[in-house]
């Protein structure tokens, strides 16, 4: 197993993850389509697929190797590990209660919005968005939380992942996102304008820890028409992001 000496990372773990994601984008596939897809030798490629299933991280089903259940075990093991999670998927589940729209938690993970928890038309079960990455600059909930970071932070996440163009609406300069970002510090929540995708608007807010950092964002999305009042939208989270926040200040001063 190689090592890189800069970074102190091994490489074969690096390659395995890769097919790991590999076999997330592509929704499965044969040994030969993953091999076209990363562009990896079909024995290399093997070995790391023999691995990944001996540890249960990939199944084979019907010739085609798929993301196993362990990664989904794992996901939910993530989903539960702080507390301060099962204060929030309450709060998603007591304002999904209210409003007849999609609403949704998320957190920010190496530079990426995640949902956490998502919950559609007062449905106890969980929505589609659930476990799903989204860029920072395009969705509100990542908007709503990169105005709450100094601008070198702002900066670095996007180097790392750039602005791209999803839609005719996505903020792709820099120097426009960091206005936009102003105008959120300065109203109090997120606007997504059909910017991830079009037809869906969405408004956010970040809320924060007892002791200041940003924990999370929370999130009204819906059809373009019926988010056409942001200031209302907002005025339906706020009592929710509040009471989320003081939900926290409470657990930190609960005696142990």
């Amino acid at each position: 197993m190689t090592q890189d000496r800069e970074n102190g990372t091994r490489k074969t773990t690096e390659t395995s993850l890769y097919v790991l994601d590999a076999i997330d984008d592509l929704g499965g596939g044969t040994l030969s389509e993953l091999a076209e897809f990363t562009g990896m030798a079909t024995s290399t490629l093997h070995t790391h697929l023999q691995t990944l299933i001996k540890t249960e991280h990939v199944a084979k089903i019907d010739g085609e190797y798929h993301l196993g259940m362990k990664i989904f075990y794992l996901g939910e093991r993530a989903r539960v590990r702080d507390k301060r999670y099962e204060l929030a998927r309450q709060t998603v589940s007591d304002l999904s209660e209210r409003v007849a729209e999609e609403v949704t938690f998320c957190v920010e993970e190496y530079g990426r919005s995640i949902a956490l928890f998502n919950k559609a038309n007062r449905s106890h079960e969980d929505g589609s968005q659930v476990g799903q990455y989204f860029h920072m600059h395009s969705s509100a909930s990542g908007k709503a939380m990169l105005a709450e970071y100094p601008e070198e932070r702002v900066h670095e996440i996007a180097d790392e992942y750039g602005l791209p163009k999803l839609t005719e609406s996505t903020i792709t300069d820099i120097d426009e996102l960091l206005v936009e970002l102003g105008q959120i510090r300065e109203r109090g929540y997120a606007i997504n304008r059909e910017e991830e995708k079009g037809g869906l608007q969405a408004v956010a807010m970040s809320v924060h820890d007892p002791d200041g950092p940003v924990f999370g964002a929370l999130c009204i999305i819906g059809p373009a028409y019926r988010i056409s009042e942001p200031a209302e939208v907002a005025d339906r989270i706020r009592p929710a992001a509040e009471t989320l926040e003081q939900s926290l200040a409470n657990r930190v001063r609960r005696p142990s």
